[in-house]
Formats: structure tokens, sequence, C-alpha cells
């Protein structure tokens, strides 16, 4: 089945969200976008994590004269998709999104740039292809053929035409073994040899109407299409304040033609492009990216135009609106030209950066008189940069030897004989191992349906299928902190050169395939942008309702970029009806008390412990409800299940389950951090740490088992649950609130800032029955523990006890300045050591070679002779047995 149609749809994100919805679970292979304006930082928010989630191997490729993000705002380009840099000496100026499937196709091709403008704000007009069981559509083979010619005649990095010729082979293999299609129907229509103009239908035509944002400033592309097509009469669509053009120029383009205006209503701006032409009472039209402009019809890219890309169509409804007033040539006045500026941008222009094996790679534009210096930032932040060295003059590719961590940013400068200098836009370097398409081939555990929180609250049999999806999750995760990694995404996670924000991707991919979509939004605070639905207009595709002000295009400097609107990121209070709030109290309750239970069926007492992603979820849920105010002003029973939330969240899975918080990026435990905060300041409100109410008992109990959590939480990761107080009885916990029991937290935890400098490398770091565990996917573990144990040892004088475990091995320490015991598990002596200034632990065990380190006083003492006398004195100290502490060492090892 295939289909094409000009069609209303709020935003090309939602042909990747419905992918999401299929019944069919069917993996996305690829994923391509293309535009002129590129806003990375929006895209990484409403369409790479979702397009990575499935499986998609992703690249987003724009002009290399635009882009609308900060290199410091972009975190996954690179090292999760492509973002590829295409140049030409006009424009680059297609709007393309293309989905592949396992057996389905969705092909966009239209007005809006990947933008939050592009993709929500503006009225766009789009025409999609859809196409399932393996068939084809002559669209798909003329994007084949385009993609496959254009590298040929723009600019681009050869990594990225490489990855548009292995789509393009892509869509040609499906087309080929397709069943035939119809042989009429839409067409693909490029300028990359051939001007637009010259490829419509010659007249005559009973009447052409036509609209986009821009028109030349002497209306070239308007007189062009009249000569081209003959019309008995014109009908031109405008916005006059917001429409670029010059009415002079109209005037006499359209001079000798029944012409009238169509002054089109301003309440949001029309991006969309089209011609139409009419002949008796057929209509054809041309839609797409090209504006009425010599440089987007008249000119092919070849000859120095921009390049477009269009749908010729036949039989379409009409595409200029109806509304608004028509007035006749004459009556039109006005100059609202936009500053002029080349398709060409910057005159030293960087394509791209690769990184493998063999080192890192860059490829210029143009070759330079002179040596073009190449410069790395692991962000691209001010005062970060550093050279690497220079691309030889005349030269427009180099490779340096040192490979460069994916994502990292690289810009090139150089300066030229006549003493000026010039500067490249910021690329980020390109992994294709860290971007390749992941398998979704997981039978990992996950829930049998796909629940929104508002169904949860108010569909009581939905309700109740997802408490008894939780319980069957439980038994199956029992012991998991994180979703099990899955095939695809096992390398990804594991590996050690894999960046932290891949790691971050993966484990998210992983948790939306366990929970779904919108309940992991919901356990991590990574909800997207709200896009708008569909308008009744048959021509509007998008429904923002308020006015943007600018707009960007082709050809025109400053106004004409996307400016994207201002978006309300608050979060939203549910609302429950109160016929459904005694049921979502104990619904909510039960969910709560269910996260942690005791197992006696093998004999042996053990927990059960749902993932951290649904005790995150559970946590959300319930902040949620609170702040729906679904509990009376007397009823305080919501503290109790906040109590238990907290001692949830605290829970840390064995070292030795194999599949666990070490494997978790370190945002998980920071987000666990954050959440446990506003729980917190929920159940300090209206009570005292110091008080004897029963209110005040359980928050100081509850304060004295988690502030060393709290002390480590920041307030930004979890600012999605500080909710306004919109609903009577809410209980909602704001910023200043949650900053504020921080900062008391803080006061009592020297430990705080240590920690968060373990979980930047990617650490776990937990505190129970007085020892440290140390958790992450280190190699030695006896460096580890020795440094953890000499940074923690400087916030207080007395002794620390650590334990370092990278999943295989362990080693503990028992260090009280000057003294330190250790334990290299699964050698069975007990080693000490006097370590004097100005050496510390951390200096001296940093090459892991016990062999080589100095120091050593006394013999080695075997575990079952007792303890060396420096261990008994710190064990005497923390009033801990000597059989204790070995059963808590020797606990979880098989």
């Amino acid at each position: 089945m295939s289909a094409a149609q000009h069609t209303r749809f709020a935003s090309p994100a939602t042909l990747l969200h419905e992918w999401t919805e299929r019944g069919d679970k069917q993996p996305l292979h690829e994923v391509l976008l293309l535009g002129f304006t590129v806003d990375l930082p929006f895209l990484e928010r409403v369409a790479i994590p979702v397009a990575r989630g499935l499986g998609a191997r992703t690249a987003v490729i724009g002009d290399a004269a635009q882009g609308l993000y900060d290199p410091v705002d972009v975190r996954m380009a690179g090292r999760g998709y492509l973002h590829g840099l295409a140049g030409c000496r006009g424009a680059f100026h297609p709007k393309v999104v293309l989905l592949i499937g396992e057996h389905a196709c969705r092909l966009a091709v239209g007005s809006g740039n990947p933008t939050l403008s592009g993709w929500g704000a503006n009225d766009e007009l789009w025409t999609v292809v859809e196409t399932e069981d393996d068939a084809s559509h002559a669209l798909l083979a003329d994007l084949a053929d385009w993609l496959e010619e254009l590298p040929a005649v723009v600019d681009m990095a050869p990594w990225t035409a490489s990855h548009l010729g292995e789509v393009a082979a892509l869509l040609t293999e499906r087309h080929v073994n397709a069943p035939a299609g119809p042989e009429t129907g839409p067409r693909l229509l490029h300028n990359l040899h051939r001007s637009l103009v010259e490829q419509l239908p010659p007249g005559p035509v009973d009447e052409v109407q036509a609209h986009a944002p821009f028109i030349d400033p002497q209306a070239h592309a308007l007189r062009t299409l009249v000569d081209r097509l003959m019309p008995g009469r014109v009908t031109l669509g405008l916005q006059p304040r917001w429409s670029s053009y010059d009415a002079e120029t109209i005037k006499r383009a359209l001079d000798g033609c029944s012409t009238g205006i169509r002054l089109l209503d301003e309440t949001r701006m029309r991006h969309g492009k089209f011609v139409e032409w009419r002949i008796g009472e057929r209509r054809h039209a041309l839609t797409g990216s090209p504006n009425l402009t010599r440089a987007a019809l008249c000119t092919s890219t070849g000859e120095g135009g921009n390049c477009e890309l269009a749908v010729l169509s036949a039989d379409t409804s009409p595409l200029l609106p109806g509304e608004g007033a028509t007035t006749a040539l004459t009556s039109l006045k006005g100059r609202t030209l936009r500053p002029f500026t080349t398709g060409a941008g910057r005159a030293l222009v960087l394509l791209g950066a690769k990184t493998d094996s063999e080192g890192l790679h860059v490829s210029l534009a143009r070759s330079e008189p002179t040596p073009v210096v190449i410069s790395t930032s692991p962000d691209g932040s001010p005062g970060s940069w550093s050279g690497i060295g220079s691309i030889p003059a005349r030269k427009t590719a180099f490779s340096f030897p040192v490979p460069e961590v994916p994502g990292a940013a690289v810009r090139a400068t150089c300066r030229r004989p006549d003493g000026s200098s010039a500067e490249s836009a910021v690329v980020f370097v390109y992994s294709p191992v860290h971007s390749a398409r992941r398998h979704t081939h997981d039978n990992g555990p996950r829930l049998s349906h796909d629940y929104t929180t508002q169904a949860l609250f108010t569909d009581e049999r939905a309700a109740r299928r997802f408490e008894t999806d939780l319980l069957r999750l439980r038994e199956l995760t029992a012991g998991m902190s994180a979703p099990r990694v899955s095939p695809a995404t096992e390398s990804a996670t594991s590996t050690a050169v894999t960046s932290g924000a891949d790691r971050w991707d993966a484990y998210l991919a992983d948790c939306r395939r366990m929970i779904g979509l919108p309940l992991t939004d919901l356990a991590f605070g990574t909800a997207q942008i709200d896009l708008p639905e569909p308008s009744t207009s048959r021509w509007i595709v998008s429904t923002v309702t308020f006015a943007v002000s600018a707009e960007e295009d082709e050809e025109y400097g400053e106004g004409a970029e996307d400016e994207d609107p201002a978006v309300d990121g608050s979060a939203r209070v549910p609302c429950v009806p109160p016929d459904q709030r005694a049921r979502c109290r104990g619904w909510v309750r039960r969910c709560a008390d269910g996260l942690v239970v005791s197992d006696t069926s093998d004999g042996s007492e053990k927990l059960l412990v749902q993932p951290l992603p649904v005790r995150l979820l559970v946590a959300g849920l319930y902040v949620q409800l609170l702040a729906a105010g679904v509990w009376d002003d007397d009823d305080h029973t919501w503290r109790e299940g906040l109590s238990v939330l907290l001692e949830a969240l605290a829970l840390q899975s064995a070292p030795n389950d194999g599949t666990a918080e070490q494997q978790a990026p370190p945002e998980t435990s920071r987000r666990a951090d954050a959440v446990a905060a506003v729980l917190m300041t929920l159940l300090s409100q209206d009570a005292t740490f110091t008080g004897g109410g029963e209110h005040d008992v359980s928050a100081a109990r509850a304060w004295q088992n988690h502030r060393s959590m709290i002390a480590r939480a920041d307030p930004a990761g979890a600012e999605d649950l500080m909710l306004p107080p919109e609903q009577a009885l809410a209980r909602v916990a704001s910023w200043s609130e949650v900053e504020r029991i921080i900062s008391l937290a803080r006061d009592d935890d020297p430990y705080a800032e240590v920690i968060e400098e373990f979980r930047d490398e990617g650490w776990s770091v937990t505190y129970e029955d007085g020892i440290w565990e140390v958790m992450g996917s280190f190699g030695n573990p006896v460096p580890v523990a020795a440094r953890v144990a000499a940074r923690l040892g400087r916030q207080r004088a007395d002794c620390v006890l650590v334990r370092a475990w990278n999943g295989h091995r362990w080693t503990f320490v028992a260090w009280d300045d000057p003294h330190l015991v250790l334990l290299n598990h699964p050698a069975s002596v007990w080693r000490s050591y006097r370590v004097r200034p100005p050496a510390t632990p951390e200096s001296r065990f940093s090459s892991g070679d016990l062999s080589a380190v100095p120091g050593r006083v006394g013999p080695l003492v075997p575990l079952q002779g007792g303890p060396p006398e420096t261990l008994r004195k710190v064990l005497a100290d923390v009033g801990k047995a000597y059989p204790d502490l070995i059963r808590l060492l020797f606990a979880d090892v098989t």
C-alpha cells in the first residue's frame, strides 16, 4: 500500500511519534532530515531521541552558512547522529523528512525547516507519502535519484555524501523489489541541472494562484512564471507586513495580466510555498521549498541558484486560503524587502569532521591560499578551544593522526595574504560507530501496554492493568536498577570509549522500550516540547496560536532566519475528576508499596526491587497527584507514601547482579537525588525536624536517613516536578523550597561535592552500614578505592571504609591517616601500609600494582587470622565487629 497527499499535521515530528505507536512495533532503520536552517537543540528534544530510541540511524543536513544553535547547547551531534553541512553558490534549501522502516516508509517534502518555527509555529505545506508492506512510490524513487546526484553538484563532506548514497540505495532497492505501482501521480522535481520553471508544462492556463513568503526584489520569478504559463488570471497571496516584496516591481512583472492580490490574515506566519494553475476544472500545483525568487525557480543549482526540491501534483484541491480580501493590483503599495545575503554564507566553510581508528578527518568546501588552523573543544564553550594542527594551503581535506572524542566541537580559522582573517562555523566530530543504527530486537521485560498519566488518573481499567503490569515487571526484573541492555545498545553502554551522552541516549532508549515514551518522560523529566495539534484549515498545517514576527529563508540575512517564538515550558498539573480521587489515592499508594517487597519463597529473605525507572515513575505520579489535590486538607496519609518512596529511591542494587547501577549513566542517580529532594521538600511542609508531633517525627526520620542523598541534588534535575499550585488542596514544592532543603542538607553533609566528582566519572557512590560502596566500569579497583578513601578522608578527621567494585573484582580500603589497610579480592590477605605526607593514598596506589607500592608495614595477615592491629583499632573506633565486616564484604560474592 502506498499513498501520497497534501496533508495537515502539526509537525513532521508527528510522523516519528506515530511510528512509536505502531501496533506491529516495526523497527525504524533510517531517519533523514534536510533543511535550510537547522536548530539542533530543538531536534535533540523532539526528534533525535525518538528516532534513536526506535533504532534508527539518523542524519540532519542543512545549509553550511546557517544554523540556529550555540555549540554549547548541542550534546548529541556526531555521537548520536550525523550533522552534515551542504554548500552551493545559492542556498541549500530543500525540506525533507524521510523515515525508512523494516517494511514501511514515510516521506514528507515541504516548506518547513527543522526548527520550532518550521515544525510548529508557522503555517507550512507538506506532501506526505506513506507506504506499507514493502511497497514503494514514484516519489521515493525520484528522491533516491536526487540523493544520488546531489553530492556531484553540492559541496559536502565525503562521509555525508556516502551516507546519502546509502539511503538512496535502500530506496532504490525497495522500489525495484516492490509491486508495480501507478505510473501517474505526483513527481519530485529538482533544479540541480535545470531550473524548475523550465520543467513546468507550458501554457496557456485559465488561472494561476501563487504564494510564498519571499518574492525577489525585481519580481523576476513572477514574470517568468507568467511567460511560461500564460494565465488568463493571476491571484497572488500576500501577508502585507510579513511577506517580503516590492509592490512596484510586482506591478511591472504582472502588467498586462488580470491580477488580484489576496490579503491573507497575519495571525501566524504563512511559510508554505506553491504555484497552482487551473485548466478548466482541473488543478495542478508545484509545492515544496522554492520561493517566488529567481534563485529558487529560474536558476539551476549548477548555474549558481539555490538547491530546491518540489512536488508536481495534479488534481489538487485549492491551496490558496479563501479568507481575506482580494484587491486590485493597482492598490498594492509598500516595499518590505529584507536585507539580501548570498547563499555562500561564511567565506571559510568547514563541511565536517569525522573520527575513526586512523585519526580525525576534516573537510573544507574550498581550499585557502594559506594554512587553515583546526581547533577543537570538548563542548564549544569559550576558553575551551585548543589548536591541533593545520590544513596545508590549497588543500580541502586533511587527516590528523590522533582520533578526537565523538561529538567534540571543531572549527577552522585562517589568516589570508591580505591580512584579513576568517573563521568557520562550528561542526561536530562524527563517529559512524556511535551513530550507527541500533537493532531494536529486545526481549527484555516491558509493560504490556503504552500508558499515559492522564489515562492512569481517569481510567480505572487502565490503572488496574498498569498495577498488574508493575507486579509482573518487578518479578521479571528483581534486582535490576536499569533496564537490561538490549543487544543493540549493549556495546554502546559497556565499551570504555563510549561517550556519556551516547550512554544516556542508549539508556533512555531502553527505558522507553520497557515502560513506554510518555512514562519515561515523566520518570526522567525528558518530556518533549508540546507541538500543536492540526488545524481545521485545508491549507494550514500547524496551529500554534501566537504570532511570529520574523521568518527564515534563503536570500535574506537578519530577519530571514527562524526566530522561534517563546514556548511555555512550565509543567502542567493533571486534572483528576472528584469521583476518581479516592481511587487514585489508594492506587498510587499500592504502587509505591510495591516498589520494594520482601521475598521468602526460597527460605531466605531477599528484597525484590523495581528498576530505578519504575521507582522514579511512581514518584513522579505521586507528586502529580499531590499537585492535583486528590488528598483532603485533613488527610495526611500521603506523608507515609512519600516516606516509602524515599526509601525506595535510596536503595541500590547488589553489586554483582550483573545488570546494574554501574552500567547506568550518572544522569540516573542525579535524577534520583533531585526527585528525592522534591519528595523531602513536600514531606517537610507543615513539619519540623526537631518537633515531637507525628508529622515532625516522620519528617525527621526521613531527613536523617536521606539527607546525604538530598545534599547531592541539583534542583534543576527535577524542575519538571515543581508544579504550580493551580488546584484546590494542591501540595507542591517550589524551586525556592527545594533549593532551601538542599542547602540545609549540604550544611550537614561535607561529602556532597566529592561524591558529585565521582559521579562525573560515571561511578555510583553509596554509603551503607558504615562502608562507602563505589561501583563502575573501571578496570583495576585498587587505585579507585585509594582515591575515594583519600578524597573522603579529607572531609573529616575520622576513618573511612571504602569498597570499589567493577562487577568482577573489588578492593576494600580502611584509611585512618596515616594508616591504611587493604584487601584486594580474590586475594585473602590483609596488607597494612603507612602513608606519610606529602604522599596520599591516591598518589601511592595510582599504579594499581601492589608489588610496587612502598610503605607496607608488618606481615600479610590471612583473613581467617583476624584483623591486623591497625584494622582492629579502626573497627573499634567505628563500632563494627570484625565478623560483621567480613559478612558485609562477602555477602554478595559468589
